[in-house]
């Protein structure tokens, strides 16, 4: 299983395009990448575009169309907002036949020096910190075994409570190991939209024989995390219906972060 690879993306000559490593693969089908890992790709090429005063990511929406297949992407964008305020951008994945794989809404808003009165300040994580939280085996991970796979290859996790060997709400601290985009240093934006995709698989009820799979994701990022861990506490609820909601909340070692959410699509596997 060979994992040495300098990123989970390659940047190419055009720089909207960018190659797929089997880092990205999710592990979960045949060939198809995870969604953490497309999240931060996008983010890493949005943080690139201009803005009129200094913003920062607070919400990222990626609508997952179909499985995305490890292949060279070309991410279009196009600011729909712009302002001093807020800027929306829409963003497309496209794979080289031109077929639109997924698109994506980005808003990034202003930052200001905005001191919290003490009632309404977030009160830090009770949780143990990552260096005191035992070391998850990512070989027990669930997917396809022997390969090369973003959760085994560019993902380190130190379990808090729960966690991805048991069912119900679990909570972890979560890490990347590889640079999303070789060459580059991965941004606080892009580790935290990576770590906020793990909901549905950190926080499961359901056993094997159930396919639970998540459409979406959207990460709304209150301040930017700092240092490499970022935790995660999630909770999955389903419905009879064939859907569920798998949410969570993102803390680093000084406090809250933001918050992650994946609409999940039920079925028997």
């Amino acid at each position: 299983m060979n994992q040495d690879h300098p990123g989970v993306y390659l940047p190419t000559d055009d720089p909207n395009t960018y190659e797929t490593t089997p880092l990205a693969n999710a592990g979960w089908y045949e060939e198809g990448q995870h969604g953490g890992a497309l999240t931060a790709l996008i983010i890493g090429h949005v943080e690139e575009i201009p803005t009129l005063t200094r913003m920062e990511i607070a919400r990222i929406t990626v609508e997952m169309f179909r499985v995305v297949p490890l292949v060279p992407l070309t991410i279009s964008t196009e600011i729909i907002r712009e302002g001093k305020r807020i800027q929306t951008i829409k963003v497309d994945i496209t794979d080289p036949s031109g077929a639109l794989l997924s698109v994506a809404g980005v808003q990034r808003l202003r930052t200001a020096d905005r001191p919290l009165p003490i009632e309404a300040e977030t009160q830090p994580s009770s949780f143990a910190g990552p260096d005191d939280c035992p070391i998850w085996d990512a070989t027990k991970w669930a997917g396809t075994s022997g390969k090369t796979m973003f959760h085994r290859g560019a993902v380190e996790v130190r379990e808090i409570h729960g966690g991805f060997g048991e069912a119900g709400p679990g909570a972890a601290w979560i890490r990347l190991t590889k640079p999303l985009i070789a060459g580059t240093k991965n941004s606080p934006a892009q580790i935290a939209a990576a770590v906020g995709d793990f909901c549905n698989g950190l926080s499961t009820a359901l056993a094997n024989d159930w396919l639970f799979m998540n459409s979406d994701l959207t990460v709304h990022i209150g301040r930017y995390p700092k240092g490499e861990w970022v935790a995660l506490e999630a909770r999955s609820n389903y419905s009879e219906l064939g859907r569920g909601v798998a949410a969570g909340s993102l803390w680093d070692e000084e406090g809250w972060v933001g918050r992650s959410a994946q609409t999940l699509f039920l079925d028997h596997a």
